[in-house]
């Protein structure tokens, strides 16, 4: 899977929360929202209409919009990759306290563990 398919992937799938992910997807799709919210860190400021503080750089009306535009895909994407190591979506949560921040990535580093488990087969033995 490209950068294109995965993106894509993860916008067919907004909603779906049950799922499985493969690495390549969830990856993909965050090296590609890490690109935009760099490429809007130095668009933003300068399109805004409203004056944006020089110590917080990027904290635009674009950036603020793509944030909500993409939170419910990137947690879309969290759950179901984290389904794809074995996990509950739930895991998610961890975030609220810092040690997440950690875990989450980590986890989501690591292959699929087995073939099937009860979120489904291995997206990469479906093809």
């Amino acid at each position: 899977m490209n950068m294109m398919e995965a993106v894509v992937s993860v916008f067919k799938n907004w909603r779906d929360f049950r799922g499985r992910a493969c690495r390549s997807e969830f990856w993909y799709f965050y090296l590609a929202t890490s690109i935009l919210y760099i490429v809007f860190y130095f668009v933003d400021p300068a399109t805004s209409p409203f004056e944006v503080p020089e110590e917080v750089p990027g904290l635009g009306m674009l950036t603020n919009l793509i944030t909500l535009i993409l939170l419910i895909p990137s947690l879309s994407v969290t759950a179901r990759r984290l389904h794809d190591r074995g996990h509950s979506g739930w895991w998610q949560l961890s975030y609220l306290i810092v040690i997440g921040i950690i875990v989450i990535p980590l986890i989501c580093a690591f292959p699929a563990k087995e073939e099937e488990n009860k979120w489904g087969r291995n997206p990469l033995l479906e093809k």
